[in-house]
């Protein structure tokens, strides 16, 4: 049984094997974690520069709360201050009259309520200018609002499938690269980019935007429990827009103020995405190979995989939270600077995918050997 050194030292000959493929694709995964990076700062100081978002979301929730105060277009009915008909000691003798007694004359007379018929827009001598502007300028900030969301709504559906796409056919090279650098094939370099692609975009698109949904709702439940209660509209625009942007990169939102909050949240994050990485370990693999599995089969049979070398899973995922998270990430910004350090693990990153394909193969390997079959060449 194979042992996390050696299979360190194995995942270390295939990806010097093959440097020019794997660095090629960690410079993938830092072209998009650098636009990522650009877009998240792009966005919070376009917050704290421009007034007009804060502007918008605060004065719609100002008219939200005080509209109906300030400018009732029906205004609520006056209470009745007598019932005649119900309080009249003579109102039966009056409704049934006698022979006696003639009916008294109708009032046709018709009384209306100014305040109830004519809304406060409407005063005496015409239109209420300054009411119609103040129409004019909310309907102007709706459609403001409307197109500011559009427009982050669509950037960020473009966002998730860029995220889903790249990893889909990483992970798809990374395959193809490993196995035939196992086999002793050679391909050129585009023919292995081109299959690895085309690999895993048909058969990983759908299970890696399943892994990212899964961490978006987490991300979203654990931020709704830290930062649920922060009433400063600028903070919580600027935490909003970091959280949306957090299932792609690695870095950790930092406001300052909420060291606190944001400290238990990284940690809680941390410990979530490792025992989430772990339970996915093996189903990417599966579900390159047995294309015919369904969903439920391919996790159960991933799950499988990862629990008979439980212990190498472990070493590896707890090496890759450690290289690849935020806080070596953070050192190594300290040290070296932000690019190297983006560089460095996106390389990292790549290099742990390598890993887990070998533990996956070696994981097959082990299954076979104790069900008696076997698992050679031909089956690699």
């Amino acid at each position: 049984m194979i042992n996390t050194a050696q299979l360190f030292g194995q995942t270390a000959s295939s990806f010097t094997a093959k440097l020019p493929t794997f660095l090629f694709l960690s410079l993938l995964l830092f072209s998009f974690r650098t636009t990522v990076e650009y877009g998240t700062r792009h966005l919070t100081s376009f917050v704290d520069r421009d007034p007009s978002p804060k502007a918008l979301l605060s004065r719609r929730l100002q008219l939200a709360g005080t509209d109906s105060e300030r400018h009732p277009i029906f205004p609520p009915l006056a209470p009745l201050r007598h019932l005649p008909f119900l309080l009249h000691p003579h109102a039966f003798g009056d409704f049934f009259p006698g022979d006696d007694q003639r009916m008294a004359p109708l009032n046709h007379s018709l009384v209306l309520n100014q305040e109830l018929v004519f809304p406060k827009y409407v005063i005496a001598n015409g239109i209420n200018i300054s009411a119609m502007k103040e129409l004019e300028l909310r309907e102007s900030e709706d459609k403001r609002m409307v197109f500011f969301a559009r427009s982050v709504l669509r950037v960020y559906i473009l966002v998730v499938l860029w995220f889903v796409a790249m990893y889909s056919l990483v992970l798809g090279i990374v395959f193809i690269t490993v196995v035939n650098e196992l086999l002793g094939r050679f391909n050129p370099f585009l023919v292995t980019v081109w299959q690895g692609s085309r690999l895993g975009l048909e058969r990983l698109f759908g299970f890696v935007l399943m892994r990212w949904l899964v961490r978006y709702i987490l991300t979203d439940l654990l931020g709704s429990w830290y930062f649920g209660k922060i009433e400063d509209q600028d903070t919580y625009l600027k935490l909003y827009v970091m959280f949306k942007l957090m299932p792609f990169s690695i870095m950790s939102p930092w406001i300052s103020g909420l060291e606190r909050e944001i400290s238990g949240f990284s940690i809680t994050c941390f410990l979530t995405d490792t025992f989430l990485a772990l339970m996915f370990a093996g189903d990417i693999w599966v579900a390159i190979v047995d294309q015919w599995r369904t969903l439920t089969e391919i996790m159960e049979e991933g799950c499988y995989l990862t629990l008979t070398m439980l212990r190498q899973s472990i070493h590896i995922i707890l090496f890759e939270a450690i290289f690849c998270g935020p806080f070596v990430g953070g050192i190594l910004t300290q040290a070296f600077g932000k690019f190297f350090a983006m560089v460095f693990q996106s390389a990292l990153e790549v290099y742990f995918m390598v890993a887990w394909l070998m533990l996956y193969i070696y994981a097959r390997y082990r299954d076979s050997s104790i069900r008696g079959e076997t698992f050679r060449r031909r089956e690699l």
